[in-house]
């Protein structure tokens, strides 16, 4: 099979690979001032285990995500675009040291601002 056809998930590693991005991930968001307080009284590993199926499903592996929508499991948290935005700078981060393809990042990306409306909570007007 060649790489053109194969799917991201497969061009990272599989799933074993997810899981250590993952890992490396939440050691970069725990340590970030900005990020961090958003975990303040969760359980990151039950977070870390639903973000491995997330991405797994999301980027074309044989997972099947059953944990709450996008939007039920970050509903009232309000998390800002900017916020959102520097998880996926950190999640790029820990993908590019991984070895990941330059195709992969970008097909990341691009799922990943189709999320980002499932996720960011907008200030209403007053």
């Amino acid at each position: 099979m060649s790489d053109e056809t194969r799917s991201h998930y497969d061009r990272l590693g599989g799933a074993e690979a997810i899981r250590a991005a993952v890992d490396k991930l939440y050691l970069r968001i725990l340590r970030d001032d900005r990020l961090a307080p958003y975990f303040s009284g969760v359980d990151v590993a039950r977070v870390k285990r639903h973000q491995v199926l997330f991405l797994c499903a999301l980027l074309g592996g044989p997972q099947t995500y059953d944990g709450p929508s996008l939007y039920q499991a970050h509903r009232g948290l309000g998390i800002t675009p900017a916020d959102y935005d520097r998880v996926v700078d950190h999640l790029e981060d820990v993908l590019g040291a991984a070895g990941a393809p330059e195709g992969t990042l970008v097909g990341v990306s691009v799922a990943l601002v189709g999320a980002k409306p499932e996720i960011v909570e907008v200030p209403r007007d007053p």
